[in-house]
C-alpha cells in the first residue's frame, strides 16, 4: 500500500466500522422480528448514515487540500496511442530524465520472463519509430526499439488494429539483426487485453512465444504489473508520482 493510501485510510477507525455495522445489524433485526421497519429506525440509522459520510466528506478534503489526491497530470495531457508511447520509451531509456538508469528496462525485460541478460542494458539505445531494413516490406516503423545488450521492440495497438503482416515483419526484421549480431530479441505486442496479432497463425504464435521472441502484454494487467514495479524501485518522489498518474489513468481508461 502506498503513502497516499495509507492515509486514505487512516480516517476509518475499526470503532466507526463497528457502529456502522452494528447499526446495519439492528436495522436488519428490528425489521425481521417485527416483519416490518419502524419510521423511527430508519430514521435513526439514516442520521448515522449522514454523520459517517459528512466525516468522511471532510476528511476527503483535507486530503486533496494536501495530498491532491484528484489530481492526475494524464487528465490535461489526454494521451493518444504515440504519446503513451512517448510516455513508454522515456521510462524504458537508461539515459532518460527520470534519473533512474536501466532499473525500469531491466524491470521490464525480467517482467516478460524470456530468459534475457538484464545486466548489459546500461547504455541501451531507444528508438522512436524505428524503420525497418533487410526485408521485403521495409521502412515500416516499430513504435519503439531498445537496442542493448537485447533488442526489445514494442508494437503499441491502444485504438487501431494491426496493419497486413505488421507483427510478422517486425518479428522477421527483430531475427535478421540480432542473429548477425548474436543479440537475444524480444517484440511485446500491447494492447488494452493483450489479443494476439492478426499476422500469425495460431501454430505460428505459439512457437514465437514459446522461443521468447513475442508477448502480448495489456495494458491492465502485464503493464500495469510493470508500472508498479517500477513505483517500488523509483528512487525519485516526482517520478513515482507520475507513475501513480500513469497507472490511476490506465484503471480509469
Amino acid at each position: 500500500m502506498t503513502a497516499m493510501e495509507d492515509k486514505q485510510c487512516e480516517g476509518v477507525d475499526e470503532s466507526s466500522l463497528q457502529r456502522f455495522f452494528a447499526g446495519i445489524a439492528r436495522l436488519e433485526a428490528t425489521g425481521v422480528e417485527s416483519g416490518r421497519l419502524e419510521q423511527k429506525d430508519l430514521e435513526t440509522f439514516l442520521a448515522e448514515i449522514g454523520v459517517h459520510i459528512a466525516r468522511a466528506e471532510e476528511e476527503q478534503r483535507e486530503l486533496n487540500r494536501t495530498e491532491a489526491t484528484s489530481f492526475n497530470v494524464f487528465d490535461f495531457i489526454e494521451p493518444d496511442e504515440n504519446r503513451l508511447s512517448d510516455v513508454l520509451a522515456f521510462l524504458l531509456d537508461p539515459k532518460g530524465a527520470h534519473g533512474q538508469g536501466d532499473v525500469f528496462l531491466r524491470l521490464l525485460l525480467q517482467q516478460a520472463g524470456s530468459g534475457l541478460d538484464t545486466r548489459s542494458v546500461a547504455g541501451a539505445r531507444v528508438q522512436r519509430e524505428a524503420p525497418t531494413h533487410g526485408i521485403m516490406k521495409y521502412r515500416r516503423r516499430m513504435d519503439i526499439l531498445v537496442d542493448g545488450g537485447v533488442l526489445l521492440a514494442i508494437e503499441n495497438k491502444v485504438g487501431s488494429a494491426e496493419q497486413q503482416d505488421q507483427v510478422k515483419d517486425y518479428l522477421e526484421h527483430l531475427a535478421r539483426c540480432a542473429g548477425g549480431r548474436r543479440k537475444p530479441y524480444l517484440l511485446i505486442y500491447l494492447t488494452p487485453d493483450g489479443r494476439p496479432p492478426e499476422s500469425l497463425s495460431a501454430a505460428q504464435l505459439a512457437a514465437t512465444q514459446e522461443a521468447g521472441h513475442l508477448r502480448r502484454w495489456s495494458y491492465q494487467r502485464e503493464l500495469r504489473g510493470w508500472l508498479e514495479l517500477c513505483r517500488e524501485r523509483c528512487a525519485a518522489p516526482k517520478i513515482r508520482h507520475f507513475l501513480t498518474d500513469f497507472i490511476l489513468f490506465i484503471e480509469s481508461e
